[in-house]
Protein backbone atom coordinates (compact mmCIF):
# COMPACT_ATOMS: atom_id res chain seq x y z
CA UNK A 1 0.00 0.00 0.00
CA UNK A 2 1.24 3.39 -0.90
CA UNK A 3 -0.13 7.34 -0.43
CA UNK A 4 -2.65 7.32 -3.06
CA UNK A 5 -4.26 4.26 -1.32
CA UNK A 6 -4.88 6.59 1.23
CA UNK A 7 -8.44 8.75 1.65
CA UNK A 8 -9.16 10.81 3.70
CA UNK A 9 -12.85 12.41 4.41
CA UNK A 10 -13.97 15.27 6.19
CA UNK A 11 -17.28 15.91 4.93
CA UNK A 12 -18.33 14.78 7.74
CA UNK A 13 -17.15 12.26 10.74
CA UNK A 14 -13.56 11.61 9.77
CA UNK A 15 -13.33 8.82 7.61
CA UNK A 16 -10.07 7.35 6.54
CA UNK A 17 -10.22 5.06 3.57
CA UNK A 18 -7.15 2.58 3.39
CA UNK A 19 -7.28 0.45 0.12
CA UNK A 20 -10.92 -0.86 0.01
CA UNK A 21 -11.74 -0.74 4.29
CA UNK A 22 -12.22 2.17 6.40
CA UNK A 23 -9.47 2.32 9.39
CA UNK A 24 -11.14 4.42 12.39
CA UNK A 25 -9.08 6.35 13.97
CA UNK A 26 -9.75 6.83 17.40
CA UNK A 27 -9.06 9.90 19.96
CA UNK A 28 -10.48 13.57 19.58
CA UNK A 29 -6.83 14.93 19.45
CA UNK A 30 -5.05 13.07 16.78
CA UNK A 31 -8.69 12.87 14.54
CA UNK A 32 -8.23 16.61 14.64
CA UNK A 33 -4.32 16.20 13.79
CA UNK A 34 -5.02 14.11 11.09
CA UNK A 35 -7.74 16.48 9.66
CA UNK A 36 -5.91 19.46 9.37
CA UNK A 37 -3.04 17.65 7.64
CA UNK A 38 -5.14 16.32 5.58
CA UNK A 39 -6.62 19.36 4.42
CA UNK A 40 -3.19 20.62 4.29
CA UNK A 41 -1.81 18.06 2.52
CA UNK A 42 1.55 18.33 0.94
CA UNK A 43 1.83 21.43 3.30
CA UNK A 44 3.66 21.71 6.56
CA UNK A 45 1.40 22.27 9.31
CA UNK A 46 3.89 24.10 12.18
CA UNK A 47 3.80 22.45 15.83
CA UNK A 48 2.81 26.18 17.09
CA UNK A 49 -0.48 25.93 14.99
CA UNK A 50 -1.01 22.18 16.39
CA UNK A 51 -0.29 23.28 19.71
CA UNK A 52 -2.94 26.09 20.05
CA UNK A 53 -5.33 24.27 17.78
CA UNK A 54 -5.65 21.37 20.96
CA UNK A 55 -5.26 24.14 23.40
CA UNK A 56 -1.91 22.33 24.45
CA UNK A 57 -0.50 25.40 25.33
CA UNK A 58 -3.77 25.40 28.49
CA UNK A 59 -4.44 22.01 29.14
CA UNK A 60 -0.46 20.93 29.63
CA UNK A 61 2.42 21.54 31.53
CA UNK A 62 4.44 21.21 28.68
CA UNK A 63 2.52 21.23 25.17
CA UNK A 64 5.70 20.10 22.75
CA UNK A 65 5.99 16.85 24.71
CA UNK A 66 2.00 16.40 24.98
CA UNK A 67 2.02 17.35 20.75
CA UNK A 68 5.15 14.82 20.26
CA UNK A 69 3.38 12.02 22.11
CA UNK A 70 0.24 12.06 20.27
CA UNK A 71 2.21 12.61 17.02
CA UNK A 72 4.31 9.39 17.98
CA UNK A 73 0.52 7.80 18.15
CA UNK A 74 -0.68 8.73 14.90
CA UNK A 75 2.66 7.92 13.20
CA UNK A 76 2.25 4.27 14.47
CA UNK A 77 -1.43 4.36 13.24
CA UNK A 78 -0.66 5.36 9.64
CA UNK A 79 2.16 3.18 9.39
CA UNK A 80 0.06 0.06 10.75
CA UNK A 81 -2.23 0.79 7.69
CA UNK A 82 0.46 1.80 5.41
CA UNK A 83 3.67 0.75 5.22
CA UNK A 84 4.88 3.92 3.60
CA UNK A 85 7.02 5.81 5.98
CA UNK A 86 6.65 8.65 4.09
CA UNK A 87 2.82 9.14 4.49
CA UNK A 88 3.96 11.70 7.90
CA UNK A 89 6.24 13.06 7.54
CA UNK A 90 8.70 15.61 10.23
CA UNK A 91 9.54 18.98 8.54
CA UNK A 92 11.37 21.21 10.13
CA UNK A 93 9.24 22.89 12.96
CA UNK A 94 6.28 20.79 11.82
CA UNK A 95 4.43 17.57 10.11
CA UNK A 96 3.07 17.08 6.95
CA UNK A 97 0.83 14.12 5.45
CA UNK A 98 2.09 13.10 1.86
CA UNK A 99 -0.89 12.48 -0.21
CA UNK A 100 -2.60 14.18 -2.84
CA UNK A 101 -4.93 17.00 -1.87
CA UNK A 102 -7.24 14.98 -4.28
CA UNK A 103 -7.57 11.74 -1.67
CA UNK A 104 -9.30 14.32 0.66
CA UNK A 105 -13.15 14.63 -0.25
CA UNK A 106 -13.35 18.61 0.58
CA UNK A 107 -11.00 19.33 -1.81
CA UNK A 108 -12.90 17.13 -4.41
CA UNK A 109 -15.62 18.87 -3.31
CA UNK A 110 -14.13 22.09 -3.92
CA UNK A 111 -12.70 21.74 -6.96
CA UNK A 112 -16.22 20.20 -8.80
CA UNK A 113 -18.20 23.06 -7.20
CA UNK A 114 -15.60 25.52 -8.92
CA UNK A 115 -15.98 24.08 -12.11
CA UNK A 116 -19.51 24.30 -12.07
CA UNK A 117 -20.06 27.52 -10.77
CA UNK A 118 -17.57 28.57 -13.82
CA UNK A 119 -19.99 27.03 -16.13
CA UNK A 120 -22.98 28.22 -14.49
CA UNK A 121 -25.56 29.85 -15.59
CA UNK A 122 -24.26 28.63 -19.41
CA UNK A 123 -24.51 25.36 -18.78
CA UNK A 124 -27.88 23.99 -16.54
CA UNK A 125 -27.70 20.46 -17.11
CA UNK A 126 -23.77 20.24 -16.41
CA UNK A 127 -23.76 22.40 -13.81
CA UNK A 128 -26.69 20.16 -12.25
CA UNK A 129 -24.58 17.15 -13.03
CA UNK A 130 -21.41 18.39 -10.99
CA UNK A 131 -23.29 19.76 -8.53
CA UNK A 132 -25.32 16.95 -7.67
CA UNK A 133 -22.01 14.45 -7.71
CA UNK A 134 -20.07 17.10 -5.63
CA UNK A 135 -22.75 17.54 -2.61
CA UNK A 136 -23.04 13.37 -2.61
CA UNK A 137 -19.65 13.50 -1.16
CA UNK A 138 -21.26 15.33 2.29
CA UNK A 139 -22.08 12.94 4.89
CA UNK A 140 -23.20 15.21 7.36
CA UNK A 141 -21.59 18.38 8.88
CA UNK A 142 -17.70 19.32 8.65
CA UNK A 143 -15.51 17.78 10.60
CA UNK A 144 -17.81 16.96 12.81
CA UNK A 145 -15.97 14.73 15.07
CA UNK A 146 -13.08 16.75 15.53
CA UNK A 147 -12.03 19.78 18.48
CA UNK A 148 -13.36 23.18 17.52
CA UNK A 149 -10.43 24.95 17.32
CA UNK A 150 -9.56 28.25 15.50
CA UNK A 151 -8.28 26.50 12.37
CA UNK A 152 -10.05 23.46 11.69
CA UNK A 153 -13.50 25.97 12.86
CA UNK A 154 -12.51 28.07 9.75
CA UNK A 155 -12.24 25.63 7.75
CA UNK A 156 -15.43 24.01 8.73
CA UNK A 157 -16.97 27.15 7.92
CA UNK A 158 -15.71 27.78 4.57
CA UNK A 159 -16.55 24.19 3.45
CA UNK A 160 -20.27 24.70 4.51
CA UNK A 161 -20.32 28.49 2.59
CA UNK A 162 -19.50 26.65 -0.37
CA UNK A 163 -22.09 24.05 -0.03
CA UNK A 164 -24.18 26.16 0.49
CA UNK A 165 -23.42 27.94 -2.74
CA UNK A 166 -23.32 24.90 -4.48
CA UNK A 167 -27.02 23.92 -3.44
CA UNK A 168 -28.01 26.95 -4.69
CA UNK A 169 -26.78 26.85 -7.33
CA UNK A 170 -28.21 23.31 -8.18
CA UNK A 171 -32.08 24.44 -7.55
CA UNK A 172 -31.00 27.51 -9.92
CA UNK A 173 -30.01 24.79 -12.43
CA UNK A 174 -33.10 22.56 -11.74
CA UNK A 175 -35.30 25.84 -12.83
CA UNK A 176 -33.43 26.66 -15.97
CA UNK A 177 -33.52 23.05 -17.01
CA UNK A 178 -37.37 23.19 -16.38
CA UNK A 179 -37.19 20.60 -13.78
CA UNK A 180 -39.29 22.63 -10.79
CA UNK A 181 -40.74 19.39 -9.44
CA UNK A 182 -36.74 18.30 -8.65
CA UNK A 183 -36.22 22.40 -7.50
CA UNK A 184 -38.92 21.98 -5.50
CA UNK A 185 -37.72 18.54 -3.57
CA UNK A 186 -34.39 19.65 -3.67
CA UNK A 187 -35.38 23.15 -1.70
CA UNK A 188 -37.01 22.05 0.75
CA UNK A 189 -34.22 19.05 1.77
CA UNK A 190 -32.30 21.77 1.77
CA UNK A 191 -34.07 24.20 3.65
CA UNK A 192 -33.91 21.66 6.72
CA UNK A 193 -30.38 22.38 7.65
CA UNK A 194 -30.27 26.03 6.42
CA UNK A 195 -33.40 27.80 7.18
CA UNK A 196 -32.02 30.99 7.07
CA UNK A 197 -30.88 30.89 3.23
CA UNK A 198 -32.92 33.34 1.47
CA UNK A 199 -31.75 32.29 -1.64
CA UNK A 200 -33.08 28.72 -1.15
CA UNK A 201 -36.24 30.08 -0.03
CA UNK A 202 -36.75 32.51 -3.32
CA UNK A 203 -36.07 29.51 -5.24
CA UNK A 204 -38.41 27.70 -3.50
CA UNK A 205 -41.08 30.05 -4.31
CA UNK A 206 -39.98 30.82 -7.97
CA UNK A 207 -40.15 26.54 -8.95
CA UNK A 208 -43.48 26.36 -7.31
CA UNK A 209 -45.03 29.58 -9.05
CA UNK A 210 -43.65 27.77 -12.36
CA UNK A 211 -45.88 24.76 -11.87
CA UNK A 212 -49.14 26.76 -11.07
CA UNK A 213 -48.69 26.23 -7.08
CA UNK A 214 -49.21 29.73 -6.50
CA UNK A 215 -51.14 29.61 -2.84
CA UNK A 216 -48.04 27.26 -2.06
CA UNK A 217 -45.78 29.72 -3.31
CA UNK A 218 -47.49 32.37 -1.22
CA UNK A 219 -47.51 29.73 2.22
CA UNK A 220 -43.37 29.06 1.58
CA UNK A 221 -42.90 32.69 1.56
CA UNK A 222 -44.80 33.97 4.59
CA UNK A 223 -43.05 30.55 6.07
CA UNK A 224 -39.89 32.06 5.08
CA UNK A 225 -40.38 35.86 6.59
CA UNK A 226 -41.50 34.22 9.73
CA UNK A 227 -38.47 32.67 10.14
CA UNK A 228 -36.30 35.37 9.29
CA UNK A 229 -38.25 37.56 11.54
CA UNK A 230 -38.22 34.89 14.86
CA UNK A 231 -34.18 33.98 14.08
CA UNK A 232 -32.68 37.35 13.00
CA UNK A 233 -35.60 40.06 13.59
CA UNK A 234 -35.14 41.33 9.67
CA UNK A 235 -37.65 41.60 6.96
CA UNK A 236 -37.07 39.71 3.70
CA UNK A 237 -34.38 40.55 1.33
CA UNK A 238 -35.50 42.58 -1.80
CA UNK A 239 -34.87 39.24 -3.78
CA UNK A 240 -36.66 37.35 -1.73
CA UNK A 241 -40.00 39.53 -1.62
CA UNK A 242 -39.34 39.76 -5.77
CA UNK A 243 -39.54 35.87 -6.12
CA UNK A 244 -43.40 36.57 -5.80
CA UNK A 245 -43.24 38.45 -8.92
CA UNK A 246 -40.44 38.41 -10.82
CA UNK A 247 -38.33 35.34 -11.55
CA UNK A 248 -35.51 37.35 -13.14
CA UNK A 249 -34.17 37.74 -9.04
CA UNK A 250 -34.92 34.43 -7.98
CA UNK A 251 -31.33 34.23 -7.29
CA UNK A 252 -29.93 37.30 -6.83
CA UNK A 253 -27.79 37.76 -3.79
Amino acid sequence: MNTTSIEINVLGPLQTRCGTGLAQLSGTKMRSILALLAYRAGDTVRRDELVEELALDRSTGDPVNALHANMTRLRKWIQFHSPDDRVLETVGSGYRLNIERSAVDAHRFATRVENALNLAPAAPSVVAAVLDDALALWRGDALLDVFDGPLLCSIADELHRLRAASREELVHAWIELGRHQKAIVNAKRFLVDDPLNERLHSALVVALRRIGRHAEAVESYQSAERILRDELGIPPSTGLRASLHDRATVMAP
